[in-house]
This record gives C-alpha cells, sequence and structure tokens, in this order.
C-alpha cells in the first residue's frame, strides 16, 4: 500500500492547528506537495487506534478498503467495520488545503480547538494537541526499548 501510479505518498512530521468553527483544519503543505494527484484532493476520514482519527487520501484509502471488504466476516471484523464505517467521512481539500472533520469525528477524538497532524508514512494522524501530548509522555521513557525490539522484529539495521 501507499504506490499508487507515478507517486510514493510520504507523510513525515507533525504539525500544530487551530481547529475552526466548522471543523475545518489545515492539511500542512509538506503533506499536500506529497499527495499522489490520484487522491484528487480527498481525503477519507475515519477513528483510529489510541483516541485519534486517520486522514487517508483517496487513492490509499481505495487500497485499504479493498484488504478491508476481503478480510472473512467473523464478528471481529464485523464489529471493526461497524465501528469504522459508522463515522466515516470523504472531504476534499478547499481553497486554503483545509479538510472538515464531522461533530461526531471530533467528539470521537476529544477535539475542541488545538490539533496535531502527525505523518504516518502512509496516512496522516489527527489529534486533540492536549491527548497527543499525553499519549506521548506516557510512552517517551520507553522510546529506546520500543526501538530496538523494533530493530529485533526486522527493521534493517544500517
Amino acid at each position: 500500500m501507499g504506490d499508487c501510479g507515478d507517486t510514493l505518498t510520504r507523510f513525515h512530521g507533525s504539525f500544530s492547528y487551530s481547529i475552526d468553527n466548522k471543523g475545518r483544519v489545515n492539511i500542512p503543505a509538506r503533506f499536500r506537495s506529497v499527495l499522489n494527484p490520484a487522491a484528487r484532493e480527498t481525503f477519507t476520514i475515519c477513528r483510529a487506534p489510541d483516541g485519534c482519527l486517520r486522514a487517508y487520501p483517496n487513492d490509499l484509502w481505495e487500497v485499504y478498503e479493498a484488504e478491508l471488504v476481503s478480510r472473512p466476516e467473523t464478528p471481529e471484523a464485523l464489529r471493526h467495520k461497524r465501528l469504522l464505517y459508522n463515522t466515516l467521512t470523504d472531504t476534499t481539500m478547499d481553497g486554503q488545503g483545509r479538510i472538515t472533520l464531522s461533530s461526531k469525528q471530533m467528539e470521537i477524538a476529544g477535539i475542541t480547538k488545538e490539533v496535531t497532524l502527525v505523518g504516518q508514512a502512509n496516512y496522516i494522524e489527527i489529534w486533540d494537541s492536549a491527548r497527543y501530548t499525553a499519549y506521548q509522555q506516557q510512552f517517551e521513557d520507553d522510546f529506546d526499548n520500543m526501538f530496538f525490539q523494533s530493530v529485533e522484529a526486522g527493521i534493517p539495521k544500517r
């Protein structure tokens, strides 16, 4: 997932913004610059683990959704799909490079005013800034342990 057409979408870094009273938030210029034209400046927004949201460019969402719907219909898979799809929206960037979150999505992620967008390679996490800071602080002291476990799990050493 991630290689669609000639462009390889990779979102890196984090950015903080204020969300306006209509639920609009900026997509950073750095993220906009790596969008595949096949995404048509459209994102699919869905809930995500740990109390945040995910924004998938439309082209990458199509790849993810094809995998999602191909899963066997187990009780767990059905619950996952129901919880995912009941708050999912598509949003196209406006002329200022903003996307719109629904009030339900903002409620799920605890978003009130300040948001942090975090690049996760093929999607963007959208966090309430205070929630994101608390999440980071919770695991900050364990970074070395997580890093070395990842290396042992197959991340190439250089």
